[in-house]
């Protein structure tokens, strides 16, 4: 018994360290990837010729193009303001002694893949009153092989792991004879504690220095990887005639 409990303990506790790890930088990678997403945007520059009235109907045509989710207008002041707080560059407008800078339109999508990015791009500069467009179009690229790639380690990932686990299970299982269902609850509780806390200590010496905003498990996910853990220690507790049977 002492030896299926050491056996079991360990087996869930190396679960909780692996799989919690692969979470974790799932997790985190996906928050950068949503930063990612956010930066792939299209800047149109206004002609500094246009009246109020022509910019105002300029943005509502921005606004109505159906790729278009939202923009944010710059007018010439509000640009030049921003551009001085950058003593270096305030030095250099003082210079000029105008304002070169043009009001810009910035414009966030509902879709950000390259194709829409692109096309966006190119339906906004055909508008009048637009001097020039400015689209990320390397972003969106790198978005879309970001995702792919994100999608199909995510996809193996698991794979690899519920076979890993299914295995293993099958083996701890049948290497015993004699033993007693409730005993795996035990299992579950001490391996999971232990995994969480190894995964925890990870988390503060790998992800804290080295990521930006690190996220940890949450608690509703603590108490899902839980709940398959008292599972998994009560299947291995399953005695074998029971299986036979």
């Amino acid at each position: 018994m002492k030896r299926l409990s050491f056996f079991s303990i360990i087996f869930i506790s190396i679960t909780i360290v692996f799989y919690g790890f692969f979470l974790l930088v799932l997790k985190n990678l996906s928050y950068y990837l949503k930063l990612l997403e956010e930066r792939v945007e299209i800047v149109a520059f206004l002609d500094d010729d246009l009246t109020e009235n022509q910019r105002n109907q300029l943005i509502k045509k921005v606004k109505d193009i159906k790729s278009v989710e939202q923009i944010k207008y710059t007018s010439k002041e509000e640009a030049l303001k921003e551009f001085k707080k950058n003593e270096e560059f305030a030095k250099q407008i003082k210079i000029l002694g105008e304002n070169p800078l043009p009001a810009t339109i910035d414009i966030y999508l509902s879709r950000k893949n390259p194709k829409t990015v692109k096309n966006t791009a190119k339906e906004i500069e055909l508008l009048d009153g637009i001097e020039d467009v400015y689209y990320t179009s390397a972003e969106a690229e790198n978005l879309l092989t970001i995702n792919k790639v994100f999608s199909t380690l995510s996809i193996w990932g698991n794979t690899i792991f519920m076979l890993f686990t299914v295995l293993l299970l099958i083996i701890v299982s049948f290497s015993i004879k004699t033993k007693k269902i409730i005993y795996g609850i035990f299992d579950a509780i001490i391996g999971g504690g232990i995994g969480i806390y190894i995964l925890n200590l990870i988390y503060k010496s790998v992800f804290i220095p080295n990521f930006k905003n690190p996220m940890f498990l949450t608690k509703t996910e603590i108490i899902l990887i839980s709940f398959v853990l008292i599972i998994i220690g009560l299947i291995v507790r399953i005695p074998r005639n029971v299986i036979s049977k």
